[in-house]
């Protein structure tokens, strides 16, 4: 597929039981175009693409873009990238490495971006909870204490969410963990909402990471914590 005619396109997610999370499967014309502009490898994590501003977005000013990354799911092992550019009524994707290019209606495009963002319908209860969590936490509150979110995730511990914070300075990395049945969504969605609003010191279970050589425990840390240094 190298052509000047724009072709469909559609974004689906689909379990990776190999790398323990989901997959974005990005097709042209009904192709996977991860496959298309790079053999071996895979498509991202939802987290990495289905997010706003979605890295998708075509706009005049071409864009070096990750699309792909290596089979064995990590980003840094390997990757896919294209230059996505908005050109007239076309969004043009471009090989970096080749003479490969696609186009697509970018009508039809933007629409497709559009609807992936707001489908949730492949969300294990996990990534529906972590989600969730996500919107519910009040990050001015952990701003206000030097910790900004960074993720939440049910793949860390089996029978746990983890919540994911960088707290400056330092860095660390901060791993807050609550039990969880993996059914009531809305309770470990409210459970946590209400913990990271409490003192970190009362955090029952934390695991901190320095990211820096000769960090010292963070200034509040409490009897939950431990310093995985």
């Amino acid at each position: 597929m190298n052509t000047n005619r724009p072709v469909e396109f559609g974004i689906s997610v689909r379990p990776s039981p190999e790398t323990n999370d989901h997959e974005v499967v990005l097709l042209g014309a009904g192709e996977n175009l991860v496959d298309r502009f790079s053999k071996k490898m895979m498509g991202l994590d939802p987290d990495q693409v289905l997010v706003e501003p979605c890295p998708l977005d075509a706009s005049e000013t071409p864009r070096i873009v990750t699309i792909g990354r290596c089979g064995c799911g990590e980003v840094g092992c390997g990757s896919v990238e294209v230059e996505i550019r908005r050109e007239n009524a076309a969004v043009t994707w471009r090989s970096l490495n080749s003479p490969l290019e696609i186009q697509f209606d970018c009508s039809q495009y933007e629409a497709e971006i559009e609807r992936a963002l707001r489908d949730h319908s492949w969300e294990t209860p996990d990534r529906t909870a972590a989600r969730l969590i996500g919107a519910a936490v009040d990050k001015a509150i952990l701003e206000r204490r030097g910790l900004v979110f960074s993720w939440a995730s049910g793949r860390c511990r089996e029978g746990n969410i983890t919540v994911a914070l960088m707290l400056s300075p330092g860095p660390y990395q901060v791993l807050v963990n609550l039990p969880w049945d993996g059914k009531s969504i809305e309770n470990i969605v409210d459970r946590f909402a209400s913990l990271l609003r409490a003192e970190p010191a009362s955090w029952p279970d934390v695991d901190c990471y320095p990211q820096a050589q000769h960090l010292g425990p963070p200034p509040f840390s409490g009897p939950g914590w431990r310093d995985r240094s």
